[in-house]
C-alpha cells in the first residue's frame, strides 16, 4: 500500500484534503481517500500524512500489506502503531497481519495547539462525555470541550438518504452546540469507500475517529472518543482504553472517556441535563435525530427512561414502550446481555416488578432462541460440507427430497 502526499483542495465555502491510497496486491481497491471541511478550518489543516496513515492502517493489515508512506510521519505515532498491530493481530489473528511502515522519514510538529475535541453522535456515550467536559462539570479549562465532531461517511457510504439525514442531525445539533459556545466541526469522506462489507466498523473505529483530530494538528491538542463499553465489559473492539492512546501524536493526546460507568449510569447521568430530552439519538435505523422505537438500541435505553420515569419527556422517542416490547427485545451478541443484565440492576433498584420480569422474560427467551440456532448451525454445516465436495451426496439429498415431495 502507498499512501500519496496529500492534496489541498478549495471549493466555494469547502476545503478538502486528499490522499491517492495505491494498493499495490489489489489495484481495484486503489482509490483517492477525502475529508472535507468547512472552509472556517482551511488555515487549521495539516499536510502531514500521519492521519492517512491512521486512517489506513486496519485496511493494510487487513490486506497483508506493507505501507509506504510519501512523506514524514510523527516518531510517537510510528511506534503507537507498532503496538496497536501487536494489540488486534493478538485477538483477530486470521483478520489483521502485522505489517512494516515505510516512511521518509519522523517529524515532531511543533504547533502548540489549545482545542479540545470530543466525537459526538448524539448518542448516550457522546451526550456523557461532552456534558462531563462542560464547564459546570469539568473546572479545569484545559480539559474543557471546545470542539464537537461528527463524521458523514466513516462507517456506512455516503448515499442520497443518509446525506438528508446527516444534514437534519447537523442542523439540530448545530444549534445545541452553538448554545454551549462550542464549535461544531461537520466532516465528510469517503472512507467508508474502502472498509464497507470488509471490516465492521466496530472493529476499526479508534483508529479511523482519530484522523480527524490529526488532519486538524494545528487546532486539537486533545481528542476524547466516548466509550460504550465499561471496564468490566472490555471486548477487543476497535476503541478500546488500550490502543486509543497510542494513535496519539507528540502534540495530540487521544483518549477513551466513560469507561468508568456503564450505560445505564450514563443515561442516569445525562437525563439531568434537559437538553438530552429533544436530541438524543441512539437508533441507527432511523432518519434524522428521531428513534425508531422497536431497534434493540433503541429499548434498552428507553427501559432506562422509563425505570426513571423520564421517557415521555424525551421527544426524540415518539413511540410508546409496551411490556410486550420488552418481551420481544432481541439479543444477540455478549455485550446485548451485558446491557440487559445492567438495565435489570437498575429496575430491581427502582422495584420496577413489571420491568424486571419483562427483561428476565427477553434474556431467557433469547438464551433459548441462541442456543437451538447454534445446534441448528452445527447440524447444518457438515450437510453443507458434504453438499459442497460430494456428488453421492447431493445425489442421496435429491432423493430424499423427491419422496418427501411424493409424499
Amino acid at each position: 500500500m502507498i499512501i500519496h502526499k496529500p492534496k489541498i483542495e478549495s471549493k466555494e465555502d469547502k476545503i478538502r484534503i486528499s490522499s491517492y491510497i495505491e494498493i499495490e496486491t489489489k489495484k481495484e481497491f486503489s482509490n483517492t481517500l477525502w475529508y472535507e471541511f468547512d472552509k472556517e478550518y482551511e488555515k487549521y489543516i495539516s499536510k502531514s500524512l500521519n492521519g492517512f496513515l491512521s486512517a489506513m492502517i486496519m485496511f493494510a493489515m487487513y490486506l497483508n500489506e506493507d505501507i509506504k508512506v510519501k512523506g514524514k510521519i510523527s516518531p510517537k505515532l510510528a511506534y503507537g502503531l507498532k503496538e496497536l498491530q501487536g494489540y488486534f493481530n493478538f485477538w483477530y489473528p486470521k483478520k489483521f497481519n502485522k505489517i512494516e511502515i515505510i516512511s521518509e522519514g519522523y517529524e515532531v510538529k511543533k504547533e502548540n495547539p489549545k482545542g479540545v475535541m470530543c466525537t459526538f453522535s448524539g448518542g448516550a456515550d457522546a451526550f456523557y462525555t461532552l456534558w462531563k467536559h462542560l464547564p459546570r462539570n469539568e473546572p479545569n479549562p484545559h480539559n474543557q470541550i471546545t470542539h464537537c465532531l461528527i463524521i458523514d461517511g466513516f462507517a456506512v457510504p455516503r448515499s442520497e438518504k443518509m446525506n438528508k439525514s446527516y444534514e437534519i442531525i447537523k442542523e439540530s445539533y448545530q444549534k445545541l452546540i452553538s448554545k454551549l459556545g462550542l464549535k461544531f466541526v461537520f466532516v465528510k469522506t469517503n472512507l467508508a469507500d474502502f472498509y464497507h462489507r470488509r471490516i465492521p466498523p466496530a472493529s476499526i473505529d479508534g483508529p479511523v475517529l482519530s484522523v480527524v483530530p490529526q488532519l486538524l494538528d494545528k487546532l486539537i491538542s486533545r481528542f476524547h472518543i466516548p466509550s460504550c463499553l465499561s471496564y468490566s465489559q472490555i471486548l477487543p473492539r476497535g476503541s478500546n482504553a488500550i490502543t486509543n492512546q497510542l494513535l496519539s501524536t507528540e502534540e495530540l493526546s487521544i483518549t477513551i472517556h466513560g469507561s468508568d460507568k456503564s450505560r445505564a449510569e450514563k443515561i442516569l447521568e445525562i437525563i439531568k441535563w434537559p437538553e438530552t430530552y429533544n436530541h438524543l439519538r441512539v437508533c441507527w435505523d432511523d432518519f434524522g435525530v428521531s428513534n425508531c422505537c422497536e431497534c434493540e438500541k433503541c429499548i434498552r435505553t428507553m427501559i432506562v427512561l422509563k425505570t426513571a420515569g423520564v421517557l415521555n419527556k424525551c421527544k426524540t422517542f415518539p413511540k410508546p414502550l409496551t411490556r410486550k416490547k420488552i418481551r420481544d427485545w432481541k439479543l444477540y451478541e455478549t455485550y446485548n446481555f451485558w446491557f440487559a443484565e445492567e438495565n435489570l440492576k437498575y429496575a430491581r433498584k427502582k422495584r420496577r416488578k413489571d420491568i424486571i420480569f419483562d427483561i428476565k422474560y427477553a434474556v431467557l427467551k433469547n438464551k433459548m432462541l441462541n442456543y437451538y440456532n447454534k445446534k441448528s448451525y452445527l447440524i447444518w454445516l457438515p450437510s453443507a460440507y458434504l453438499k459442497r465436495r460430494s456428488k453421492l451426496y447431493r445425489k442421496f439429498v435429491k432423493v430424499i427430497k423427491n419422496k418427501i415431495n411424493y409424499k
